[in-house]
This record gives structure tokens, C-alpha cells and sequence, in this order.
């Protein structure tokens, strides 16, 4: 099995330092290792790591939603704070795990692996969420449309349903788009321009 890549970010430069030399004698690659302070000036898109390993004394919502949001990746805080508000915050931020206790090398790798594939299990459950939505929204789109089309065409709805369809595969885009399509340009005919 390949290394786990990890990208630690720390809020203490001799913490840091110490875990990371751990981190790498526990046959863990240490891809970065960034201090909060300086996020900002990072290159994020180059980490190439598999999960993030946040270590923080004081664990600060907007921080951690900054890290979550722009790295993307399995985000586990490690942390001594155990106040209910800062873990329900941390949370909600999007930490895929929040672990009050020092990071031990020899369990860190099962908490990691699981931290991992809670991250895709979430982001997978995002993304059917996503296409539900989407799936919801077409078919209202649709049927707004054959009604449109129903009206002006004076036609009964599997005619305007096809004529639709027609439009649709002939331009290459989606049953949705085109009724999209169909309906902002009724809304721009229907518009009262105003000098």
C-alpha cells in the first residue's frame, strides 16, 4: 500500500516541526507542512496530498472553513479543546473528523483511512444530491415549457413534449436547457423595456 500523503498545517512552528519528523518516521509523506498564518500566500492547487492534518490550540471557525473550502480534501483537526460550541463549530466549518487528543503516528493511520472515506462517502452523497436537485429542476423547467409551447402551437402535450425534444437533440443540449432556453426568451419577449 502506498504511503498516505498527508498536509499538515499547524498553528505552532515547533509543533509542527516535531509531527512532521514524527509523521515521517512513522512511514507517513509529509507533503506540506504550512503554518495557518501563511495559507494565504500558498500555492494550494500544488499539495498533492491525501488528507489534511490540521493541528490547532485554539480552533477558529472561519480558519478551519478557510482550509475545508480551499483545499477540498478529508480535513481531520486534531486539537486539546473540548469546549461543545468549538466542536460544533468545527463541524459545521466541514472538518471530516474532530479528534481531542495528540496525534499518535501508531493510530493515526486508521483514523486518517476512515477520515477519508467518510470525506468521499459526503462528497458522493453531496453530488447525488446535486443531481436530484438538477433532475427537479429540469422537469419543472419542462413541463413549464410544453405548456408554453402547448399554447402558442395550440397543440396537446406529447406534440409539445416532442417539439421540445426535437430542439433539444438538434442543438445537443439537454430536455432542461432547452426549456430553459425557451422560457428566458418568452421572459425577454414578454419584457417592458425601460429607457
Amino acid at each position: 500500500m502506498s504511503k498516505l500523503k498527508i498536509a499538515l498545517i499547524d498553528d505552532d512552528v515547533d509543533r509542527a516541526s516535531f509531527i512532521k519528523t514524527s509523521l515521517i518516521e512513522h512511514d507517513f509523506e509529509v507533503t506540506a507542512c504550512l503554518m495557518i498564518d501563511h495559507l494565504n500566500h500558498m500555492d494550494l492547487q500544488s499539495l498533492q496530498a491525501d488528507v489534511i492534518l490540521l493541528d490547532m490550540d485554539h480552533p477558529h471557525r472561519d480558519i478551519i472553513e478557510n482550509c475545508v473550502h480551499q483545499f477540498d480534501l478529508p480535513t481531520v483537526l486534531f486539537t486539546k479543546n473540548t469546549h461543545k460550541d468549538t466542536i460544533k463549530n468545527a463541524i459545521e466549518a466541514g472538518v471530516t473528523a474532530y479528534i481531542v487528543d495528540g496525534i499518535d503516528p501508531i493510530k493515526l493511520e486508521s483514523i486518517l483511512e476512515i477520515s477519508i472515506e467518510q470525506f468521499k462517502k459526503h462528497k458522493k452523497l453531496l453530488k447525488d444530491l446535486n443531481e436530484t436537485k438538477g433532475k427537479l429542476a429540469d422537469r419543472k423547467d419542462i413541463e413549464k415549457a410544453k405548456v408554453m409551447l402547448m399554447q402558442i402551437h395550440h397543440i396537446q402535450e406529447e406534440q409539445a413534449f416532442a417539439l421540445l425534444r426535437k430542439n433539444a437533440m438538434s442543438q445537443r443540449i439537454t430536455m432542461g436547457d432547452m426549456a430553459r432556453r425557451l422560457i428566458d426568451a418568452q421572459a425577454l419577449l414578454l419584457s417592458n423595456f425601460k429607457e
